[in-house]
């Protein structure tokens, strides 16, 4: 069992990393079309067609009281998450600078700027946590263990994006895939305490937000 999740993951990686380094595609197409593709599909197929379980075991089917409970503390966080992306951005540049954000209005405003960062934090969250951290987590009965590994495995798959659209230098390019880890090890706890993604999926997309402040 614990051999299937790493075959799993690993074919991912390797079709995401192909994609990456021959493929370039607007945004909207990688987040709405490709990447769920890539991640979910193949976890899909496992889930639901290998395990003959449902949806729910992904932590996709929260009940009604606890989504609006993820949805008020979401919200919450994602306000604590602008005032530091703020903070940072200004300590950076000596003042506030919001070149990221301009280029995301003028591609398509800030709604849409904010729909590719809840797609991508839906797909990603459900691989990394919905799938890796748990299935690691129930076969290993290690939470921290699960928790490292699963978001190892999900910082890896950030790589390729390192070197075909990022192009990060100096402390940026530390900041970034450590800011990664932190963020799967937190989100895999609140996923274990939650039992839902609906706050994990929340709080990846506030927090990407946040990042292009960094940027």
């Amino acid at each position: 069992m614990k051999h299937q999740v790493f075959i799993v993951w690993f074919i991912i990686f390797l079709a995401w990393a192909f994609y990456r380094a021959n493929f370039f595609f607007p945004e909207g197409v990688d987040e709405f079309l490709i990447k769920p593709l890539i991640f979910v599909l193949p976890v899909l197929y496992v889930v639901l067609i290998r395990e003959k379980k449902k949806l729910g075991d992904l932590g996709l089917l929260p009940k009604q009281k606890d989504l609006f409970v993820d949805l008020y503390i979401g919200v919450v966080i994602g306000v604590l998450f602008a005032l530091e992306g703020l903070l940072v951005n200004y300590l950076k540049y000596s003042r506030f600078s919001f070149s990221p954000i301009m280029a995301s209005r003028i591609s398509g405003g800030l709604g849409w700027f904010f729909l590719l960062n809840m797609a991508t934090s839906l797909w990603e969250e459900i691989l990394g946590r919905g799938y890796l951290y748990q299935r690691l987590y129930k076969l290993s009965n290690n939470q921290f263990g699960a928790a490292f590994t699963s978001s190892f495995l999900f910082l890896l798959l950030h790589v390729p994006i390192l070197f075909t659209r990022l192009h990060l230098t100096d402390t940026s390019l530390i900041v970034y895939p450590l800011s990664i880890l932190i963020l799967g090890i937190t989100n895999s706890y609140i996923f274990t305490l939650r039992k839902s993604l609906t706050l994990p999926i929340l709080i990846h997309t506030f927090w990407n937000m946040t990042v292009a402040l960094y940027l």
